[in-house]
């Protein structure tokens, strides 16, 4: 055995010496030749794995924050933590970034791992980054409903220097769960304009776009509404990058939307916002203060004489309206210009428990300043048997083209199968006279054949409802386990339904509009505040357009001028005593959607 410079023999072993004479010799030599042509070759050979690892280290980035000084923050700076940890501060901001600011990079791999510690939240690595507005993310969005029903969605964004951004690709990515404090492995790879992306071993997206070869890479985590921020670690990135160019550093983003009402509560929240529009055209929108432990939100009301540009000084709710606009009110308004707010009692309210009892309606003939009621809601015909007591009016009514109204109400429905006992499920109420009389309510789902009695996988809860072609009306609705939205449609103006389809992705709190130019904009909660937008009757839909990260905007919506529609929503109720109700005014295009003037 011939030790190899600065070996030593294990305990015990002792080296045999060569013999220098005869035969034996000769063969000895000869073997010592070939031994050492071995030692040689395992030199050459752990040279060349140093060299290789040397080159590893040199093309593989391991990042760090160290001392922070090659790194930019927003909103606070970030730290190492254990087991190769980037830790970004927790706190009420929203955004928290981290960008490498000393290299830039165009084709490469990134891993990493992320935990998520909160449940309305997002979680990114920015790539190929400008400024703070210009950049791809891949994103990981964590919603309540999302999460509680365990559907896991990934998407690439792209953020184009405008307040709004697109998803270039949003898929579920089958096999995995959402679950908060829990560690996934990441991927992405860039080459040329192809970006993907990998959870766990499986490819999330993949998609190609040339907008940006080169540019940073940074960490974004995104609450809201909540404070805990997400974690990353063992973040490697291949190749080595390029050297540094002008970096124009990360501002805070400035807020985009329109703030209508000023009225706070200290300790409490703006809330829960209804819009009606009246019908001399005005906005009026009506803004909770809710407050932790307390029963009954006090409200306000504001109004927008300029399609919702600006607002008056917040107005007590009038008390000729109890209770003022539910979170589930119904307005629409009569051609005579009667607005008409259709509600629905709660089950222990109506009496003996007749379903015709459920329902009623408060009108105003000046602009919502005064109101008259209740007054009922009179359906003529037999109602159907399934017909349970409403809980519920989740859905802005709808008046046709050719005058109809669609008015919807949520009921519980009483099934029996193998697998149910009752469902919730959404019918629809018709009028023909403005609303004077209604006719018996129809459900809006139907039997896909093939079961006696018929399985309803469609839980139909918040609804909203729009026409497409004269008489086609097409609804998207939240769904209670599906990870997809539910689609209705009727071909008949509401008078029987097809049976309830997924569709195209998800989403709760659903508002649809149509726009004059025949754009259906559908915008929802889940991933964030979200738009789609189609432009063939809701056969196709855009992958989607980031309105706001607030993760829990319950909202309404109207168009209020030709191709401008107006959202109000909550904000982020990540801090109390905040003027925190958001209006944004959209301008729909057909290449993307933009804010309006």
């Amino acid at each position: 055995m011939v030790a190899s410079p600065g070996f030593r023999p294990p305990f015990g072993h002792r080296r045999r010496p060569l013999r220098r004479s005869g035969t034996r010799s000769i063969r000895s030599k000869a073997g010592l030749s070939r031994m050492g042509a071995r030692v040689r070759a395992d030199r050459h050979v752990a040279h060349r794995n140093r060299a290789s690892n040397e080159s590893r280290a040199a093309s593989t980035r391991m990042l760090k924050i160290g001392d922070g000084k090659r790194w930019t923050f927003l909103n606070g700076a970030w730290t190492d933590g254990p087991e190769g940890e980037l830790i970004p501060p927790d706190g009420a901001d929203v955004q928290y970034v981290a960008v490498i600011h000393d290299r830039t990079y165009s084709d490469f791999t990134a891993t990493f791992r992320i935990k998520v510690r909160n449940g309305f939240s997002g979680t990114r690595l920015l790539f190929r980054l400008q400024d703070s507005a210009r950049y791809y993310a891949f994103d990981i969005p964590f919603g309540g409903q999302q999460r509680r029903v365990r559907h896991f969605w990934a998407g690439i964004v792209i953020a184009d220097g405008t307040p709004l951004q697109r998803y270039l690709a949003l898929n579920m990515v089958p096999g995995i769960t959402p679950r908060k404090h829990h560690w996934y492995d990441l991927r992405v790879a860039c080459q040329g304009p192809r970006l993907r992306g990998w959870i766990d071993g499986r490819l999330a997206v993949d998609v190609r776009d040339d907008t940006y070869a080169a540019g940073r890479l940074g960490l974004m985590g995104i609450v809201s509404p909540g404070t805990e921020t997400s974690h990353f670690a063992d973040v490697e990135v291949q190749p080595v990058a390029a050297g540094p160019s002008p970096w124009p550093g990360l501002e805070l983003p400035r807020a985009h939307w329109i703030t209508p009402c000023l009225e706070l509560d200290p300790e409490g929240f703006q809330c829960y916002p209804g819009l009606i529009r009246t019908g001399s055209g005005e906005l009026v929108a009506e803004i909770k203060l809710e407050r932790p432990g307390r029963p009954a939100a006090p409200a306000c009301w504001v109004r927008s004489r300029d399609q919702g540009r600006t607002w008056s000084q917040p107005q007590p709710v009038p008390e000729s309206l109890p209770g003022g606009m539910g979170e589930y009110d119904a307005p629409y308004v009569r051609q005579d210009g009667t607005l008409v707010l259709v509600r629905c009692r709660p089950p222990d309210e109506q009496s003996e428990g007749k379903p015709q009892d459920a329902l009623y309606t408060f009108e105003s003939t000046d602009d919502g300043s005064t109101w008259t009621g209740p007054h009922r809601f009179v359906v003529k015909g037999d109602w159907p048997a399934e017909f349970s007591l409403p809980n519920s009016v989740p859905c802005r009514p709808l008046r046709l083209r050719d005058g109809t109204l669609l008015v919807l109400a949520r009921c519980k429905v009483t099934t029996k199968t193998h697998f149910q006992d009752w469902v919730m499920s959404n019918f629809v109420f018709r009028s023909t006279d403005d609303g004077i009389t209604w006719s018996a309510p129809v459900r809006a789902d139907a039997c896909n054949g093939g079961f006696e009695p018929w399985f309803q996988a469609a839980f139909l809860t918040e609804t909203g409802l729009a026409e497409t072609d004269d008489n086609v009306v097409v609804g998207l609705s939240r769904p209670q386990l599906s990870p997809f939205m539910w689609q209705l449609q009727s071909h008949d103006g509401g008078r029987t339904w097809e049976p309830a389809a997924c569709a195209a992705f998800p989403g709760y709190c659903i508002s649809l509009t149509r726009t004059v130019q025949g754009a259906l904009v559908a915008v929802k909660r889940t991933p964030y505040l979200t738009a789609h937008v189609s432009w063939d009757g809701g056969r196709n839909w855009d992958k989607g357009t980031i309105l706001d990260y607030a993760g829990w905007a319950n909202h309404s919506a109207v168009e209020v001028e030709p191709d401008v529609v107006l959202v109000i929503y909550m904000g982020d109720l990540n801090r109390p005593g905040q003027a925190d109700t958001r209006v944004l005014r959209l301008r729909v295009q057909r290449e993307v959607l933009r804010l309006a003037e």
